[in-house]
């Protein structure tokens, strides 16, 4: 069972559409990279409110199908509305665990973005994920790296101290941020032969016009305040969460510099064709 940490309220579920268009790019290149086509089937898992199963639907086309799932009923509904109002009739969201999830049809290809980080047994998750594809199947896996980010150059004095929250929590929290830097080697440990790998992620410089990148740093610490203020790693007033937005954008503004969110690692690899 996934020890999912950040809830799923309207205010963290809209927080993932935003980290969702940030991270876009990313991951459609990983996708295509991994060799998602037209017609596939493919299961997205730990699909949440759905923009990775989306994204999926535009690659396969409307001779494929999409399967999302996710243990967590709350996303799902937002997902399954999304889905109606882009009339993607061949998506999918069905509620259900990795765990325990069954299908009378294997897939073409098994993707999970930001799903290993959350799992108490991430190599056993990922074992499983690979026994849903048909022989010659690809899964593809996109996670993050928090272990350094944000970061900005000059630096930005507010991103420095998130930085010390985040290292903080990983002591502290069944959360594994350097899963992006972990990706390849797990998947070797699974057994598995890694045919590609990608580590990159969004660059801003432009305050106004790259504000969601910044946003997705300072709604993310939104998310996590709660932990860092019970763990005793700040205080509420020395967060100020209400104004944080605007400090860091008036620190990036100050810093004249480039700014990077968090860093994602990706990999692919494929189940052995039948011999």
């Amino acid at each position: 069972m996934s020890h999912y940490q950040l809830g799923h309220e309207d205010q963290e579920l809209a927080r993932l559409e935003l980290q969702s268009r940030v991270y876009r790019p990313l991951t459609e290149a990983l996708l295509r990279d991994a060799g998602l086509r037209p017609g596939m089937r493919v299961l997205d898992v730990g699909c949440g409110v759905g923009d990775v199963s989306f994204l999926i639907a535009e690659l396969v086309g409307p001779k494929g199908k999409v399967v999302g799932i996710d243990s967590a009923e709350r996303p799902l509904e937002w997902a399954r509305q999304r889905a109606l109002k882009q009339g993607l009739s061949q998506v999918e969201f069905i509620h259900a665990a990795m765990e325990s999830f069954s299908s009378s049809q294997p897939f073409d290809a098994v993707v999970g973005r930001l799903v290993l980080a959350h799992q108490p047994d991430p190599l056993a998750f990922l074992r499983r994920m690979g026994e849903h594809l048909v022989p010659g199947g690809v899964l593809v896996c996109h996670e993050m790296d928090f272990s350094s980010c944000p970061m900005a150059h000059p630096s930005i004095p507010l991103f420095d101290r998130m930085h010390e929250w985040l290292l903080g929590l990983e002591k502290l929290l069944p959360l594994r941020i350097r899963m992006g830097q972990e990706l390849v080697g797990l998947m070797r440990q699974a057994g598995f032969k890694v045919e590609g790998c990608r580590y990159e992620g969004p660059v801003g410089a432009h305050v106004e016009d790259d504000v969601e990148v910044l946003r997705v740093v300072t709604e993310g610490t939104r998310t996590l305040m709660p932990h860092v203020v019970r763990l005793g790693l700040a205080t509420a007033a020395e967060m100020d969460i209400d104004t944080l937005e605007q400090r860091v954008r008036d620190e990036a503004r100050a810093s004249g510099g480039m700014f990077i969110p968090f860093m994602m690692g990706g990999a692919w690899t494929r189940r052995p064709a039948a011999t």
